[in-house]
């Protein structure tokens, strides 16, 4: 699942919490800041296990305001796997590219 959150989301300890949150729900994949001020990135995982980390990323940390959730899902090759969720450092060039429907 790619996902982008938007309104206030960096700085306020989105990336940590989002660790944090994706190994309980037993999801990996990554995160990262992103230049628009999103906070992006992308979790593998069943069904069940993305669905508790999407509900969590709608709200995300106290400190946080979201104002939208933007997710898509795709099918990812076994190999395509990472075993751990990660916090990537700086940002990237924008939020994950969404297929137009």
């Amino acid at each position: 699942m790619k996902y982008a959150v938007y309104g206030r989301v960096q700085g306020v300890y989105f990336r940590d919490n989002a660790v944090k949150q994706a190994k309980a729900a037993g999801v990996a994949g990554w995160v990262q800041n992103n230049l628009d001020g999103s906070v992006g990135g992308e979790a593998i995982g069943e069904q069940e296990n993305l669905t508790k980390f999407k509900e969590w990323l709608k709200q995300g940390p106290l400190s946080a305001r979201v104002e939208d959730l933007k997710t898509e899902y795709h099918e990812v090759e076994e190999d395509h796997f990472y075993g751990h969720f990660e916090r990537r450092k700086g940002r990237g060039a924008g939020p994950p590219s969404f297929t137009k429907s």
